[in-house]
């Protein structure tokens, strides 16, 4: 009887041993696969994050290219009424500068047909007002002829010897340059006849 219960004493010990080092086993290898499902994870998110990064960069880059686009657009509408607010000043103005024209036109037309209805009257005061400055015309030239006359005398008067007042001058006085004297005179001229300054050199100008 004492036999019988210490071998069951013994089975119970070693069952409970055997159940603790089955629940010893479960424990490590529940805590390996956690581990293992630990790393996989992480390698299957590094994976993830290396496909997606480039990803992510080329997404961020058609964004900023997007607000680029979308500024120059706002840019170009702004340049766009600008543009058009100064055409359509542009336009009032051609169109106010149109009536005006329209309405010179209309003055002309009528100053014309005032013309026309009182063509013969104007006609002959025309001529009248023709025949008075041909006339006019006619008297200026003669004036500038005898104008063109007295400077001419008065050139050649400026020309003749103070000597003999009969040649012309070709003789030069220096220091005073004074052209006064022909050839013949100034060896009888101690100074200039014009200024009375003392001769000190003389020189012939060739007149041509």
């Amino acid at each position: 009887m004492a036999y019988s219960q210490s071998i069951a004493a013994y089975d119970e010990k070693q069952r409970q041993e055997i159940d603790h080092y089955i629940r010893l086993q479960n424990e490590r290898l529940r805590f390996l696969l956690q581990e293992q499902r630990k790393q996989q994870l992480a390698l299957l998110m590094k994976r993830i994050e290396s496909n997606a990064l480039p990803l992510l960069r080329q997404k961020d880059e058609e964004i900023a290219r997007a607000a680029k686009r979308i500024a120059e657009l706002e840019d170009f509408t702004k340049r766009l009424e600008m543009e058009s607010q100064v055409w359509q000043r542009l336009a009032q103005e051609n169109e106010a500068m149109v009536i005006s024209l329209n309405n010179t036109i209309e003055q002309l037309r009528e100053k014309a047909s005032c013309c026309f209805e009182n063509g013969a009257e104007d006609a002959e005061s025309c001529c009248d007002m023709n025949r008075e400055e041909a006339e006019e015309t006619e008297v200026k030239n003669r004036v500038f002829v005898d104008d063109n006359v007295t400077e001419e005398e008065r050139a050649r008067k400026k020309m003749v010897c103070r000597g003999c007042n009969s040649r012309n001058s070709c003789i030069l006085f220096l220091p005073c340059r004074h052209l006064c004297s022909c050839k013949a005179c100034e060896a009888f001229l101690d100074s200039c006849p014009v200024c009375q300054t003392a001769k000190k050199a003389s020189i012939e100008a060739i007149m041509v």
